[in-house]
C-alpha cells in the first residue's frame, strides 16, 4: 500500500476548514486542519508534504504567512496552493510573486481542488526522481574518475617495488610509500561514495531565496 501524502490545511473559518479536510481525508490524503497558523508556529512543516492557505486569515494574512514561509522552503520542498475568493484578484497575483505555486477559489470545488494538489505533488515527485537520477550519474562519474586516478600512483608503487632490492634506496622507498598512501586515500574515498550510494542518496542545489534545496530518499 502507497504511503499517503500529508497535507496541512490553514483555515480560519472551523466549519469550512472540517468540510474541506473530510472531503480531502475521503480521497486518501491524511489531511491536518490549522485554524490559527500563528499560533502553531512551531509546528513541524517538514512533516507535510502540501499547504492549503486560505488567504484571509486572522491576524497574520495568508500573504503574510506565505512570504514566511517561502524563507524557510522554496516552492519545490513545500508547494503552497492559496484558497481565496473570486474577488480577490490583486491577493491572488500577490500570492503568486511571493512564491505560490497555485491558487483555488471558494467555494471549494473539490475536483478541481484535488487535480491541483496532485498536479503539486506530481511536480515534486518528478523534480525528486530527476535529483536522485543526477546524483546517481554524478557519483558515477566520481568513482569512475577516482578509479583512474588510482592508477598513476599504483604503478609507481609497483615500478619501485619491482626493482632489485639491493638497488631501492631511501628516495624510492619514500616515493613508494606516498604514492600508495595516495592509493589507500582515494580506494577510501570510493567505499565512501559506495556506503553513500546504497544507503542514502541525496541532491543539494539551489532554490529560491539562495536556500539550498536537499532531497532525501
Amino acid at each position: 500500500m502507497s504511503e499517503k501524502n500529508r497535507l496541512l490545511l490553514v483555515e480560519d473559518d472551523n466549519v469550512s476548514g472540517q468540510f474541506l479536510r473530510t472531503k480531502l481525508k475521503e480521497r486518501g490524503f491524511e489531511v491536518d486542519l490549522v485554524l490559527d497558523f500563528e499560533a502553531k508556529e512551531n509546528l513541524n512543516l517538514e512533516q507535510y508534504d502540501l499547504i492549503l492557505l486560505d488567504i484571509m486569515m486572522p491576524n497574520l494574512s495568508g500573504t503574510e504567512i506565505l512570504n514566511r514561509l517561502r524563507k524557510k522552503f522554496n516552492r519545490f520542498e513545500l508547494p503552497i496552493i492559496m484558497v481565496t475568493s473570486k474577488d480577490e484578484s490583486a491577493s491572488i497575483v500577490e500570492a503568486l510573486k511571493l512564491g505560490a505555486n497555485d491558487y483555488v477559489t471558494k467555494p471549494v470545488n473539490i475536483e478541481i481542488a484535488i487535480a491541483r494538489i496532485q498536479t503539486q505533488l506530481q511536480i515534486k515527485k518528478l523534480l525528486k526522481e530527476s535529483l536522485k537520477a543526477k546524483q546517481m550519474s554524478t557519483m558515477s562519474t566520481m568513482v569512475a574518475t577516482l578509479n583512474h586516478e588510482i592508477n598513476n600512483p599504483l604503478a609507481i608503487a609497483v615500478g619501485n617495488l619491482s626493482i632489485p632490492f639491493e638497488k631501492i634506496d631511501e628516495a624510492k622507498v619514500k616515493k613508494s610509500l606516498a604514492a600508495l598512501n595516495r592509493v589507500a586515500d582515494i580506494t577510501k574515498k570510493i567505499a565512501q561514495i559506495s556506503e553513500q550510494t546504497s544507503s542514502e542518496v541525496s541532491e543539494e542545489s539551489y532554490g529560491e531565496n539562495g536556500k539550498i534545496f536537499k532531497i532525501e530518499g
